[in-house]
């Protein structure tokens, strides 16, 4: 019988070992900032972000060139103050981290909201499998597990921390609720035959795989090397494709999904074109909520021509 290659998420007596015990007491901190007022918790997560503005210069200035990029309308005094808010809406998700798993998961549940979810009912009703395009924002982690919360069975893919103690308690985290989270080297077809099993698969598209594997369209107006793998994995599986963005909403101190009515009509015959539509459609997730992404990746380091963007402090 051919073993499943979904991750395995039992502890493994090697991770015990005294090179990892300073881990475990950052995990053991962050149990702590799990039980912490938010209001409290958020304050004091806000009050690093000038240390980290002044000790990140490398993350910073990746964030500032996407942010450039992006938003070239913007003064040099707009793009400082979304780069602050992103920061502060980044370090309000990391001194929550532990929240999933250390919380009682009725608590936690209760801290997210999910608007929009109307089109996911409207989907389910279909019988078809879902496909949840969600590009990278800093409470991605803590909204996705709402999906699973309320008992949808799902599936995902994942690249392993360098950490393995950090890998292994955010992948058993993850699969809390229950569904199955794959490395990404393990391929589509674990997926596909999930969705045909009645999973449905939560799947972040925007990160620059490079060149070969690549096509290049434009995000933001900017040529972008974006993987073609949406359309074809929706045509292989027969799904309906809902385009979502996880937030934390500052005021409320609460998680949010924003869920926006199913791609259609998707996948055409044109691929450029369905490739073309997924940025159209995280532009349109992003367009309200610009500071809740991840603007540290290098999301823009393949170039058309063949070159790498320089993503180096000059």
């Amino acid at each position: 019988m051919t073993k499943d290659p979904a991750l395995d998420h039992k502890l493994s007596v090697s991770l015990l070992h005294p090179r990892y015990w300073p881990t475990w007491f950052s995990i053991g901190l962050l149990a702590l900032l799990a039980w912490l007022p938010v209001r409290l918790r958020d304050a004091l997560a806000a009050s690093f972000a000038n240390l980290l503005l002044r000790f990140s210069a490398k993350q910073c200035y990746a964030a500032r060139l996407n942010i450039k990029l992006c938003f070239p309308e913007l003064t040099q005094a707009e793009r400082e103050a979304m780069l602050y808010r992103s920061i502060c809406i980044g370090l309000k998700g990391f001194f929550a981290l532990g929240e999933p798993t250390f919380l009682p998961a009725s608590m936690f549940l209760r801290r997210i909201k999910a608007n929009g979810w109307e089109h996911v009912e409207t989907a389910l009703q279909s019988g078809k499998p879902i496909i949840f395009m969600i590009p990278h924002t800093w409470t991605i982690d803590a909204c996705g597990l709402y999906f699973t919360g309320v008992r949808l069975p799902m599936c995902t893919m994942m690249h392993s921390a360098r950490n393995p103690v950090y890998d292994w308690f955010l992948n058993r985290q993850r699969v809390r609720f229950g569904g199955k989270v794959y490395e990404r080297s393990a391929g589509l077809k674990p997926i596909i035959k999930d969705m045909r099993n009645g999973y449905h698969f939560f799947y972040l598209p925007d990160q620059d795989h490079g060149h070969e594997a690549s096509v290049f369209v434009p995000l933001f107006g900017v040529p972008k090397a974006t993987l073609p793998a949406l359309p074809k994995l929706a045509k292989l599986s027969g799904a309906i494709v809902l385009p979502v963005l996880a937030t934390y909403n500052e005021s409320t101190y609460c998680y949010e999904l924003q869920i926006r009515p199913a791609m259609e009509p998707y996948p055409t015959s044109d691929l450029m074109d369905d490739v073309r539509y997924m940025n159209a459609e995280i532009e349109m997730l992003l367009k309200n909520h610009p500071a809740q992404y991840m603007w540290f990746l290098k999301y823009f380091r393949s170039m058309p021509d063949g070159s790498e963007r320089s993503y180096r402090p000059e």
